[in-house]
């Protein structure tokens, strides 16, 4: 018997709102119960928010990574150039 398509939307609302480690859990219950009739694509359901889940995270810990390097560099010139500064004040006394 073949899911009716209100209970995939649900049930693809319902797995959005998870967590990575809620989906995780909700994977293992599903593969250990074998009494649901539409449990592999229940599963496949889970499976690709598990998948667009971790590639959001990937895409944050990227854009995190960027925004410190560049907050660093920034950080750099501006240190050197108050070196440049005071080295220029201090010449001229």
């Amino acid at each position: 018997m073949n899911p009716k398509p209100d209970d995939l939307k649900m049930l693809t609302s319902k797995y959005k709102t998870m967590n990575i480690e809620e989906l995780k859990a909700s994977i293992d219950n599903l593969g250990e119960n074998n009494d649901c009739s539409n449990q592999f694509q229940s599963i496949d359901i889970a499976k690709n928010e598990l998948e667009h889940k971790y590639k959001e995270r990937q895409e944050q810990i990227e854009l995190l990574t960027q925004s410190l390097s560049s907050s660093s560099r920034v950080g750099r010139w501006i240190t050197s150039i108050s070196g440049v500064f005071k080295q220029f004040r201090e010449s001229k006394n």
